[in-house]
Protein backbone atom coordinates (compact mmCIF):
# COMPACT_ATOMS: atom_id res chain seq x y z
CA UNK A 1 0.00 0.00 0.00
CA UNK A 2 0.87 3.42 0.13
CA UNK A 3 3.22 3.05 -3.20
CA UNK A 4 2.08 6.35 -4.82
CA UNK A 5 4.73 7.99 -2.58
CA UNK A 6 7.22 6.82 -5.29
CA UNK A 7 5.08 6.34 -7.91
CA UNK A 8 4.48 9.64 -8.39
CA UNK A 9 7.94 11.37 -8.71
CA UNK A 10 7.97 11.57 -12.43
CA UNK A 11 11.43 10.85 -13.07
CA UNK A 12 13.02 11.88 -16.37
CA UNK A 13 14.47 8.43 -16.85
CA UNK A 14 16.34 8.94 -20.48
CA UNK A 15 19.75 10.21 -18.69
CA UNK A 16 21.93 8.37 -16.09
CA UNK A 17 20.51 7.19 -12.83
CA UNK A 18 23.25 7.18 -9.94
CA UNK A 19 23.74 6.27 -6.31
CA UNK A 20 26.38 8.59 -4.56
CA UNK A 21 27.38 6.30 -1.83
CA UNK A 22 30.43 6.80 0.87
CA UNK A 23 31.76 4.63 3.45
CA UNK A 24 30.46 3.71 7.23
CA UNK A 25 32.83 6.83 8.31
CA UNK A 26 32.17 9.43 5.61
CA UNK A 27 28.79 9.28 6.95
CA UNK A 28 29.63 10.49 10.59
CA UNK A 29 29.21 14.22 10.27
CA UNK A 30 26.41 16.87 9.41
CA UNK A 31 26.13 16.33 5.78
CA UNK A 32 26.08 13.58 2.76
CA UNK A 33 28.14 13.97 0.61
CA UNK A 34 26.07 15.29 -2.56
CA UNK A 35 25.91 18.26 -0.25
CA UNK A 36 29.36 18.65 -0.40
CA UNK A 37 31.69 20.03 -3.22
CA UNK A 38 32.02 17.06 -6.06
CA UNK A 39 31.96 19.13 -9.00
CA UNK A 40 34.90 17.25 -10.24
CA UNK A 41 33.46 14.23 -9.79
CA UNK A 42 30.24 15.40 -11.77
CA UNK A 43 32.61 16.80 -14.49
CA UNK A 44 34.01 13.18 -14.48
CA UNK A 45 30.88 11.61 -14.65
CA UNK A 46 29.33 13.55 -17.63
CA UNK A 47 32.40 12.55 -19.78
CA UNK A 48 31.66 9.03 -18.46
CA UNK A 49 27.77 9.49 -19.35
CA UNK A 50 28.88 10.44 -23.09
CA UNK A 51 31.24 7.56 -23.50
CA UNK A 52 28.63 5.24 -22.26
CA UNK A 53 25.97 6.56 -24.63
CA UNK A 54 28.07 6.04 -27.47
CA UNK A 55 29.08 2.45 -27.29
CA UNK A 56 27.71 -0.29 -29.57
CA UNK A 57 25.58 -2.69 -27.48
CA UNK A 58 25.88 -6.51 -28.13
CA UNK A 59 22.33 -7.82 -27.95
CA UNK A 60 23.82 -11.33 -27.89
CA UNK A 61 27.19 -10.87 -25.48
CA UNK A 62 25.25 -8.62 -22.66
CA UNK A 63 28.00 -9.89 -19.98
CA UNK A 64 30.81 -8.23 -22.56
CA UNK A 65 29.01 -4.70 -22.67
CA UNK A 66 28.65 -5.29 -18.79
CA UNK A 67 32.46 -5.26 -19.02
CA UNK A 68 33.23 -2.58 -21.21
CA UNK A 69 30.99 0.07 -18.90
CA UNK A 70 32.26 -1.28 -15.89
CA UNK A 71 35.77 -0.63 -16.83
CA UNK A 72 34.71 2.75 -18.45
CA UNK A 73 33.34 4.12 -15.12
CA UNK A 74 36.20 2.24 -12.90
CA UNK A 75 37.57 5.47 -11.78
CA UNK A 76 34.74 7.59 -10.84
CA UNK A 77 32.69 4.85 -8.93
CA UNK A 78 36.42 4.06 -7.10
CA UNK A 79 36.34 7.75 -6.86
CA UNK A 80 32.79 8.67 -5.63
CA UNK A 81 32.75 5.63 -3.43
CA UNK A 82 35.88 6.48 -1.69
CA UNK A 83 37.01 2.34 -2.62
CA UNK A 84 40.69 3.38 -4.23
CA UNK A 85 42.43 1.24 -1.38
CA UNK A 86 39.91 -1.69 -0.72
CA UNK A 87 37.80 -2.51 -4.25
CA UNK A 88 38.99 -6.14 -5.85
CA UNK A 89 38.54 -5.02 -9.45
CA UNK A 90 37.63 -8.69 -10.89
CA UNK A 91 35.31 -9.55 -7.72
CA UNK A 92 33.25 -6.73 -8.11
CA UNK A 93 32.99 -6.98 -11.92
CA UNK A 94 32.09 -10.67 -11.86
CA UNK A 95 30.09 -9.67 -8.98
CA UNK A 96 27.73 -7.00 -11.40
CA UNK A 97 27.80 -9.24 -13.98
CA UNK A 98 26.11 -11.95 -12.00
CA UNK A 99 24.20 -9.24 -10.33
CA UNK A 100 22.58 -8.07 -13.99
CA UNK A 101 22.72 -11.10 -15.79
CA UNK A 102 20.45 -12.88 -12.70
CA UNK A 103 17.87 -10.16 -12.60
CA UNK A 104 14.09 -10.72 -13.50
CA UNK A 105 13.59 -6.94 -14.05
CA UNK A 106 16.74 -6.73 -16.43
CA UNK A 107 15.77 -9.63 -18.13
CA UNK A 108 12.20 -9.35 -18.75
CA UNK A 109 12.67 -5.84 -20.23
CA UNK A 110 15.74 -6.12 -22.03
CA UNK A 111 14.18 -7.33 -25.17
CA UNK A 112 11.63 -4.27 -25.05
CA UNK A 113 13.90 -1.63 -23.72
CA UNK A 114 15.81 0.09 -26.72
CA UNK A 115 19.75 0.60 -27.53
CA UNK A 116 19.82 4.09 -25.04
CA UNK A 117 17.71 2.67 -22.16
CA UNK A 118 19.43 -0.44 -21.66
CA UNK A 119 22.90 1.29 -21.49
CA UNK A 120 22.12 3.81 -19.20
CA UNK A 121 20.39 0.70 -17.08
CA UNK A 122 23.79 -0.96 -16.63
CA UNK A 123 25.62 1.97 -16.02
CA UNK A 124 23.03 2.38 -13.10
CA UNK A 125 22.96 -1.12 -12.19
CA UNK A 126 26.86 -1.55 -12.24
CA UNK A 127 26.82 1.51 -9.34
CA UNK A 128 24.36 -0.12 -7.61
CA UNK A 129 26.19 -3.47 -7.37
CA UNK A 130 29.52 -2.04 -6.16
CA UNK A 131 26.77 -0.11 -3.09
CA UNK A 132 25.42 -3.72 -2.44
CA UNK A 133 28.91 -5.22 -2.27
CA UNK A 134 30.91 -2.78 -0.37
CA UNK A 135 28.04 -1.03 1.67
CA UNK A 136 25.79 -3.58 2.84
CA UNK A 137 26.96 -4.45 6.24
CA UNK A 138 25.57 -2.62 9.94
CA UNK A 139 27.56 -1.42 13.07
CA UNK A 140 25.41 0.33 15.37
CA UNK A 141 28.43 1.92 16.49
CA UNK A 142 29.50 3.48 13.40
CA UNK A 143 25.21 4.62 13.38
CA UNK A 144 25.76 6.28 15.89
CA UNK A 145 28.08 8.70 14.63
CA UNK A 146 25.72 9.75 12.31
CA UNK A 147 23.26 12.23 11.91
CA UNK A 148 20.46 10.02 11.11
CA UNK A 149 21.35 8.51 14.44
CA UNK A 150 21.47 11.92 16.40
CA UNK A 151 18.32 13.13 14.96
CA UNK A 152 16.57 9.33 16.01
CA UNK A 153 17.39 9.72 19.25
CA UNK A 154 16.41 13.15 20.06
CA UNK A 155 12.95 12.74 18.84
CA UNK A 156 12.25 9.64 20.77
CA UNK A 157 13.93 11.07 24.52
CA UNK A 158 10.75 13.95 23.19
CA UNK A 159 8.53 10.76 23.28
CA UNK A 160 10.42 9.53 26.63
CA UNK A 161 12.16 6.83 25.00
CA UNK A 162 15.05 5.88 26.60
CA UNK A 163 18.26 5.75 24.54
CA UNK A 164 19.21 1.96 25.50
CA UNK A 165 15.68 0.66 23.99
CA UNK A 166 16.37 2.11 20.97
CA UNK A 167 20.07 0.58 20.78
CA UNK A 168 18.79 -2.53 21.72
CA UNK A 169 16.42 -2.86 18.79
CA UNK A 170 19.35 -1.96 16.78
CA UNK A 171 22.13 -4.48 18.19
CA UNK A 172 19.51 -7.05 16.27
CA UNK A 173 20.04 -5.38 12.36
CA UNK A 174 23.35 -6.77 10.68
CA UNK A 175 22.78 -5.74 7.25
CA UNK A 176 21.38 -2.69 5.43
CA UNK A 177 19.45 -3.23 2.05
CA UNK A 178 19.42 -1.15 -0.99
CA UNK A 179 16.78 -2.73 -2.92
CA UNK A 180 14.41 0.29 -3.03
CA UNK A 181 16.39 1.92 -5.68
CA UNK A 182 15.48 -0.19 -8.32
CA UNK A 183 11.80 1.49 -7.40
CA UNK A 184 12.98 4.90 -7.64
CA UNK A 185 14.69 4.80 -10.75
CA UNK A 186 12.42 1.93 -12.92
CA UNK A 187 12.26 2.79 -16.05
CA UNK A 188 9.25 3.83 -17.50
CA UNK A 189 7.67 3.34 -13.72
CA UNK A 190 4.54 5.25 -14.28
CA UNK A 191 3.28 3.50 -17.22
CA UNK A 192 4.13 -0.26 -15.86
CA UNK A 193 2.86 0.85 -12.82
CA UNK A 194 -0.87 1.51 -14.73
CA UNK A 195 -0.07 -2.20 -15.95
CA UNK A 196 0.32 -3.29 -13.42
CA UNK A 197 -2.87 -1.64 -11.32
CA UNK A 198 -5.01 -2.45 -14.11
CA UNK A 199 -7.65 -5.78 -13.20
CA UNK A 200 -9.18 -8.09 -15.85
CA UNK A 201 -12.53 -8.80 -14.04
CA UNK A 202 -13.09 -11.79 -16.90
CA UNK A 203 -9.50 -13.11 -15.71
CA UNK A 204 -10.37 -13.50 -12.26
CA UNK A 205 -11.05 -16.61 -10.03
CA UNK A 206 -13.12 -14.98 -7.41
CA UNK A 207 -13.31 -18.77 -5.32
CA UNK A 208 -10.92 -17.96 -3.34
CA UNK A 209 -12.38 -14.23 -2.19
CA UNK A 210 -15.74 -15.89 -1.17
CA UNK A 211 -13.49 -18.54 1.00
CA UNK A 212 -11.97 -15.77 2.93
CA UNK A 213 -15.20 -13.84 3.04
CA UNK A 214 -16.38 -17.03 4.76
CA UNK A 215 -13.77 -17.41 7.32
CA UNK A 216 -13.16 -14.00 8.25
CA UNK A 217 -16.68 -13.20 8.47
CA UNK A 218 -17.00 -12.15 11.95
CA UNK A 219 -14.19 -9.33 11.93
CA UNK A 220 -15.09 -8.61 8.37
CA UNK A 221 -18.38 -7.38 10.25
CA UNK A 222 -16.95 -5.94 13.01
CA UNK A 223 -15.08 -3.68 10.88
CA UNK A 224 -17.89 -2.77 8.35
CA UNK A 225 -20.27 -2.01 11.59
CA UNK A 226 -17.40 -0.09 13.36
CA UNK A 227 -15.52 1.70 10.29
CA UNK A 228 -18.59 1.50 7.81
CA UNK A 229 -16.38 0.63 5.26
CA UNK A 230 -17.93 -2.24 3.24
CA UNK A 231 -16.09 -6.23 3.65
CA UNK A 232 -15.86 -6.21 0.24
CA UNK A 233 -13.61 -3.34 -0.16
CA UNK A 234 -11.55 -4.33 2.49
CA UNK A 235 -11.12 -7.91 0.93
CA UNK A 236 -10.81 -6.62 -2.35
CA UNK A 237 -7.74 -4.03 -0.53
CA UNK A 238 -6.28 -7.53 0.65
CA UNK A 239 -6.42 -9.31 -2.32
CA UNK A 240 -4.49 -6.61 -4.71
CA UNK A 241 -1.46 -5.83 -1.83
CA UNK A 242 -0.58 -9.31 -0.97
CA UNK A 243 -3.15 -11.75 -2.41
CA UNK A 244 -4.42 -12.30 0.66
CA UNK A 245 -1.79 -12.47 2.71
CA UNK A 246 0.71 -14.67 0.58
CA UNK A 247 2.64 -12.67 -1.32
CA UNK A 248 6.08 -13.40 0.64
CA UNK A 249 7.45 -10.43 2.26
CA UNK A 250 11.33 -10.96 2.05
CA UNK A 251 12.44 -7.49 3.81
CA UNK A 252 12.91 -6.09 6.75
CA UNK A 253 11.66 -2.66 7.35
CA UNK A 254 14.42 -1.62 9.54
CA UNK A 255 17.22 -2.79 6.87
CA UNK A 256 15.30 -1.01 4.40
CA UNK A 257 14.69 1.97 5.89
CA UNK A 258 18.38 2.50 7.20
CA UNK A 259 19.03 2.41 3.36
CA UNK A 260 17.17 5.20 2.45
CA UNK A 261 18.17 7.56 5.07
CA UNK A 262 21.87 6.63 5.71
CA UNK A 263 22.90 6.68 1.59
CA UNK A 264 22.28 9.47 -1.20
CA UNK A 265 20.92 9.59 -4.38
CA UNK A 266 21.07 11.76 -6.86
CA UNK A 267 20.07 11.81 -10.85
CA UNK A 268 21.94 13.50 -13.34
CA UNK A 269 20.23 15.78 -15.61
CA UNK A 270 21.58 18.37 -18.09
CA UNK A 271 18.75 20.53 -17.53
CA UNK A 272 19.28 23.04 -14.91
CA UNK A 273 15.98 23.10 -13.74
CA UNK A 274 15.92 19.69 -13.45
CA UNK A 275 19.19 19.12 -11.25
CA UNK A 276 17.26 21.93 -8.82
CA UNK A 277 14.32 19.47 -8.39
CA UNK A 278 16.46 16.20 -7.99
CA UNK A 279 17.94 17.71 -5.27
CA UNK A 280 14.74 18.73 -4.05
CA UNK A 281 13.35 15.28 -4.21
CA UNK A 282 16.63 14.06 -2.57
CA UNK A 283 15.59 15.84 0.23
CA UNK A 284 12.11 14.77 0.57
CA UNK A 285 13.37 11.18 0.34
CA UNK A 286 16.02 11.63 3.25
CA UNK A 287 12.99 13.36 5.54
CA UNK A 288 10.51 10.84 4.56
CA UNK A 289 12.88 7.84 5.39
CA UNK A 290 14.00 9.08 8.53
CA UNK A 291 10.59 9.95 9.69
CA UNK A 292 9.41 6.07 8.81
CA UNK A 293 12.39 5.03 10.60
CA UNK A 294 10.97 7.13 13.98
CA UNK A 295 7.79 5.37 13.11
CA UNK A 296 9.13 1.99 12.73
CA UNK A 297 10.88 2.24 16.02
CA UNK A 298 7.32 3.24 18.01
CA UNK A 299 5.90 0.63 16.38
CA UNK A 300 8.03 -1.94 17.42
CA UNK A 301 8.35 -0.91 20.93
CA UNK A 302 4.96 -0.24 21.36
CA UNK A 303 3.81 -3.61 19.90
CA UNK A 304 7.19 -5.50 21.57
CA UNK A 305 7.95 -7.21 18.04
CA UNK A 306 10.95 -8.60 17.68
CA UNK A 307 12.78 -6.65 15.35
CA UNK A 308 13.97 -10.14 12.94
CA UNK A 309 10.18 -10.93 12.98
CA UNK A 310 9.42 -8.01 11.23
CA UNK A 311 8.57 -8.23 7.55
CA UNK A 312 8.17 -5.99 4.61
CA UNK A 313 8.29 -5.47 1.01
CA UNK A 314 11.34 -3.93 -0.93
CA UNK A 315 10.57 0.03 -0.27
CA UNK A 316 9.48 -0.69 3.39
CA UNK A 317 5.77 -1.43 3.29
CA UNK A 318 4.71 -3.60 6.24
CA UNK A 319 2.57 -6.58 6.78
CA UNK A 320 -0.44 -8.18 4.92
CA UNK A 321 -1.86 -4.53 4.33
CA UNK A 322 1.07 -3.00 2.57
CA UNK A 323 1.33 0.00 5.46
CA UNK A 324 4.29 2.52 4.62
CA UNK A 325 5.82 3.28 8.00
CA UNK A 326 4.04 6.74 8.37
CA UNK A 327 0.81 5.61 8.42
CA UNK A 328 1.63 2.72 11.26
CA UNK A 329 0.47 4.97 13.61
CA UNK A 330 -3.68 3.61 11.79
CA UNK A 331 -2.67 -0.11 12.67
CA UNK A 332 -4.85 -1.62 15.56
CA UNK A 333 -5.78 -4.67 17.53
CA UNK A 334 -8.37 -6.84 15.65
CA UNK A 335 -7.22 -9.99 16.97
CA UNK A 336 -7.56 -9.16 20.86
CA UNK A 337 -4.35 -10.02 22.11
CA UNK A 338 -3.27 -6.52 22.73
CA UNK A 339 -0.94 -6.15 19.82
CA UNK A 340 -1.64 -4.47 16.26
CA UNK A 341 0.84 -6.48 14.02
CA UNK A 342 0.22 -6.19 10.71
CA UNK A 343 1.29 -9.69 9.96
CA UNK A 344 -2.54 -10.92 11.77
CA UNK A 345 -4.84 -11.03 9.43
CA UNK A 346 -7.49 -9.90 11.78
CA UNK A 347 -5.17 -7.26 12.71
CA UNK A 348 -4.75 -6.39 9.31
CA UNK A 349 -8.71 -6.22 8.40
CA UNK A 350 -9.32 -3.78 10.80
CA UNK A 351 -6.21 -1.21 10.24
CA UNK A 352 -7.50 -1.31 6.97
CA UNK A 353 -10.76 -0.33 7.84
CA UNK A 354 -9.39 2.13 10.70
CA UNK A 355 -7.33 3.92 7.74
CA UNK A 356 -9.84 4.28 5.28
CA UNK A 357 -12.37 5.81 7.97
CA UNK A 358 -9.35 8.04 9.15
CA UNK A 359 -9.21 9.07 5.73
CA UNK A 360 -12.63 10.35 5.38
CA UNK A 361 -14.76 7.18 5.12
CA UNK A 362 -17.27 7.67 7.68
CA UNK A 363 -20.51 6.51 6.25
CA UNK A 364 -21.50 3.58 5.11
CA UNK A 365 -22.17 3.10 0.77
CA UNK A 366 -23.69 0.70 -1.22
CA UNK A 367 -22.13 -1.20 -3.43
CA UNK A 368 -23.04 0.47 -7.12
CA UNK A 369 -22.02 2.28 -9.91
CA UNK A 370 -24.31 5.14 -8.84
CA UNK A 371 -21.22 5.58 -5.36
CA UNK A 372 -18.97 4.69 -7.89
CA UNK A 373 -17.04 8.08 -8.21
CA UNK A 374 -17.43 8.69 -4.08
CA UNK A 375 -15.43 4.95 -2.99
CA UNK A 376 -12.70 5.20 -5.82
CA UNK A 377 -12.03 8.76 -4.49
CA UNK A 378 -11.99 7.42 -0.98
CA UNK A 379 -9.94 4.61 -2.15
CA UNK A 380 -7.53 6.76 -3.51
CA UNK A 381 -6.74 8.04 0.15
CA UNK A 382 -5.36 4.51 0.16
CA UNK A 383 -2.75 4.31 -3.12
CA UNK A 384 -3.29 7.44 -5.22
CA UNK A 385 -3.04 5.29 -8.44
CA UNK A 386 -6.22 5.53 -10.47
CA UNK A 387 -6.86 2.32 -12.21
CA UNK A 388 -5.52 0.61 -8.65
CA UNK A 389 -8.85 2.43 -7.39
CA UNK A 390 -10.78 1.12 -10.21
CA UNK A 391 -9.35 -2.54 -9.75
CA UNK A 392 -10.43 -2.06 -6.00
CA UNK A 393 -14.13 -0.93 -6.89
CA UNK A 394 -14.51 -3.45 -9.42
CA UNK A 395 -13.78 -6.90 -7.42
CA UNK A 396 -15.48 -5.62 -4.21
CA UNK A 397 -18.34 -4.61 -7.04
CA UNK A 398 -17.95 -8.46 -8.59
CA UNK A 399 -17.47 -10.06 -5.27
CA UNK A 400 -20.77 -8.38 -3.81
CA UNK A 401 -22.67 -9.57 -6.95
CA UNK A 402 -21.49 -13.45 -6.47
CA UNK A 403 -22.41 -13.16 -2.19
CA UNK A 404 -25.71 -12.20 -2.68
Amino acid sequence: MQFSYFRSCRLNLSVILTIIVINHSALIGSGYFYEKDNSELDRMRDSIYSKVLSMKLDRNNIPETISEIFYATLDHNTARFRLSNRIDTLKTLSYSIEDLMTSPYFNNRLGRWDDRTVLEYIAFRIEYAVMRKHFSGFSLKDFKETDVYRNLIKKTRESGIQDSRIDSLFLNIERIRFEPVHFYYRPRSIEEQMIADTFDIKKFDFDDLLSFSATYSDVLKRAENKYKVNAEIIIAILRIETNLGRVPLNYNPFEVLLGQSLFAIKNYYEDKDDQIRAGQRINRLKTSAESSLLNIVKYTLTNEMPVSGLRSNFVGALGFTQFMPFNLHLAVDGSGDGKADLSNMEDAIMSIGNFLNHNGWNRFYELNRENQKDIERLILRYNTSRTYAESVFEIALELKRLSL
